[in-house]
């Protein structure tokens, strides 16, 4: 696969669109992140790409409100890493929006790193500011563990069932 990605734009192009799509399968992930991580020109179209399609107005996280809790939940795999729109795209929706009271919903959320647990306690900060509250929803077992290890679901209760979230607030 990664022989291709100089050789013939299209394919480059095709890899790039299946890796943003999340439809790539695992060896293929670790086969490209391997390759565009040291590869400026790869790195550049996977940027370029992704600011396209974020650009394009593809919905991110969406918003709908019950009880006056503000539910934001990712319309479709994303992940909350340094390299990812994903990351800033909750951090605009709740600023943005001035919410104080927040569930984020994390069941679509398969990977996060250093940069979106500092960007979890970015919100939780911004809602306890306004008099509000931040939870979380769903979290899969891997996002689970590193809140835990990094003792974040402490402060951010966590739930795996949404009524009970909202009734928490």
């Amino acid at each position: 696969m990664v022989a291709n990605l100089h050789i013939d734009p299209l394919a480059r192009e095709s890899v790039i669109t299946g890796y943003l799509a999340r439809q790539l399968d695992a060896a293929q992930v670790e086969e490209f992140e391997c390759h565009y991580l040291s590869c400026d020109d790869c790195y550049e179209q996977l940027r370029a790409t992704e600011l396209l399609i974020y650009g394009l107005g593809q919905i991110i996280v969406e918003r709908p409100v019950a009880n006056d809790v503000a539910i934001l939940r990712f319309s479709r795999s994303a992940e909350l890493t340094s390299t990812s729109l994903d990351t800033s795209a909750l951090v605009n929706t709740i600023h943005l929006q001035n919410e104080s009271k927040v569930l984020i919903d994390l069941s679509n959320v398969s990977r996060i790193d250093s940069t979106g647990l500092g960007m979890l306690m970015k919100c939780y900060c911004h809602a306890v500011r306004n008099r509000g509250a931040l939870r979380l929803l769903n979290p899969n077992a891997q996002v689970k563990q590193v809140l835990n290890l990094t003792r974040i679901d402490s402060l951010m209760l966590s739930s795996d069932d949404e009524t009970l979230a909202l009734e928490s607030f």
